[in-house]
């Protein structure tokens, strides 16, 4: 069995949110020191993606949403070694996470990776991307914000894209952001079993 690094909890101390016992915030201004645009990550893993997509893009302020606060320490862990600093974390549920913490229509963009899927059909209820999701996206997304969707789970990907289909609020729009992905933690894994990555992305048409 390999080595399995300890988790060093004071990492949370430092720009993570935690969404359970902290007040929500509307104000990303009085957290980053400027106001670059605003890019969201559901369900940041161990942040290989977003701390990559932050390096490379400073243009760009970003912030993960993961409920998991051993995932945080691990994103943490490659923000503060590679001197990141415009990332900044939620540790919370996913959905009180952008309905609490962000003013209406101030992201610019939404990912969404690797989503619990929920395979059971009597779990399907748990599963985030439903219309009340969509909805919120709707509200938080800026005019002309867009939302990328990425899945292993052929079935759930099916399901979210239908949703989506007949939504006149939204255009599907041709991306890259799965061959992106082979960097995130479940994108590597996933690639390693041979599992197919499904992946749609749509925009937030202009009002």
């Amino acid at each position: 069995m390999g080595y399995i690094k300890e988790y060093d909890f004071s990492l949370l101390e430092n720009d993570v949110i935690q969404a359970e016992s902290e007040p929500a915030t509307h104000n990303w201004q009085t957290i980053f020191p400027d106001t670059l645009p605003i890019i969201v990550e559901i369900g940041c893993g161990n942040g290989h993606f977003l701390v990559e997509k932050a390096q490379n893009q400073p243009e760009n302020n970003y912030i993960g949403i993961d409920i998991k606060a051993k995932r945080i320490i691990r994103c943490r862990e490659k923000q503060t070694k590679k001197q990141v600093q415009n990332i900044k974390w939620i540790c919370g549920e996913a959905f009180h996470g952008l309905q609490s913490y962000f003013k209406d229509q101030s992201i610019r963009q939404i990912y969404m990776t690797f989503p619990d899927p929920w395979p059971k059909k009597k779990h399907h209820k748990k599963r985030l991307f439903q219309k009340d999701f969509v909805d919120l996206v709707f509200q938080k997304l800026e005019s002309e914000g867009t939302f990328v969707f990425i899945s292993d789970f052929f079935e759930y990907y099916q399901v979210a894209y239908e949703l989506i289909q007949n939504d006149e609020r939204f255009s599907f729009y041709e991306n890259n952001e799965k061959e992106q992905m082979s960097t995130s933690v479940f994108g590597q894994k996933w690639l390693l079993d041979n599992r197919d990555i499904h992946c749609f992305a749509f925009k937030k048409n202009s009002q």
